[in-house]
């Protein structure tokens, strides 16, 4: 590693809304990594607590922390954009604002990118972490993809993902600028995930540096609430209907504009078949609820 060059190669993009809880904490843990070159670019929400403040004091401390706040809520998929949107680096991280990180994550996951230019993303293992910062629990992503066919990792991406972690590893640049990014559905980053998988092998770093913290105001707090999860992705709460049925949308669109070759589309394709029919249920409900929701407004 070469952390006394003046090329600044790695861009954080940190996405924060009303985080005075836990916000200073995690900048600190993020400002003190052994690997120092870096921007880290702020999209404060339009917070309502202290985190404009607490933003602005450490940006008047660290030249690298670059500060932006929306005039606006957007809701998270926007802001997430808004974090990547000015990123020129080779590198790119998004680090929430609640999920304090090891000293060593950004300096591995450089490494492994550096040495290996098949891998498009890097990753730490995980724990579990409780509101005091207490560990509830290792957590196992199980997300190593080193399968050279780009059907076989996504494939396999999809059946084995669970708690969504690895978006906060290490991504090249340039193909994640060719996603879809985050979208303003509910499992938007787990279709990002996947689609990342499509252009790269994905390697996981023997060591717990990343922090998943879960307390009552996460987004993955309670999943079975369902107007606080439309309040995350879009406050306007007019886009998120349908969310299976998107999220399968989502997932063909990325296979057919990935840069594979049509036999590996055509794997995945029927594979995404298997995938709606193992969700047929919810698939069946949702469609109900469109159809019902249709004959009460026209009623």
């Amino acid at each position: 590693m070469d952390n006394n060059s003046d090329t600044c190669r790695i861009t954080i993009g940190m996405p924060v809304y009303n985080g005075e809880d836990y916000l200073a904490e995690t900048l600190d843990t993020v400002l003190a990594q052994t690997y120092s070159k870096f921007i880290l670019y702020i999209a404060d929400n339009a917070s309502t607590d202290r985190t404009e403040e607490i933003c602005r004091e450490y940006a008047r401390k660290d030249s690298r922390i670059v500060y932006a706040r929306n005039p606006k809520n957007v809701g998270a998929a926007g802001n997430y954009e808004r974090c990547f949107t000015p990123a020129t680096t080779e590198y790119f991280r998004w680090q929430n604002a609640d999920d304090p990180i090891g000293p060593t994550l950004i300096e591995d996951c450089f490494n492994a990118l550096e040495n290996d230019s098949s891998i498009v993303l890097a990753y730490c293992k995980s724990r579990i972490i409780d509101d005091k910062g207490t560990v509830i629990s290792d957590y196992e992503d199980n997300l190593s993809l080193q399968q050279a066919s780009a059907s076989e990792r996504f494939i396999s991406c999809v059946n084995v993902i669970r708690l969504q972690n690895v978006m906060y590893g290490l991504i090249r640049r340039e193909p994640l600028a060719r996603t879809a990014l985050l979208g303003a559905y509910t499992s938007s980053d787990l279709n990002l995930v996947g689609e990342l998988s499509l252009y790269g092998k994905f390697e996981e770093i023997p060591k717990r540096m990343f922090n998943r913290r879960v307390h009552p105001e996460s987004s993955s707090w309670d999943m079975s609430d369902a107007e606080k999860l439309k309040e995350f992705w879009d406050p306007s709460k007019r886009k998120l209907i349908m969310q299976t049925w998107r999220s399968m949308y989502e997932y063909y669109k990325a296979v057919f504009r990935s840069p594979v070759s049509f036999g590996e589309k055509l794997k995945i394709s029927k594979y995404l078949l298997k995938h709606a029919y193992w969700r047929k249920t919810a698939m069946i409900g949702e469609l109900r609820d469109l159809i019902k929701g249709s004959l009460l407004k026209a009623s």
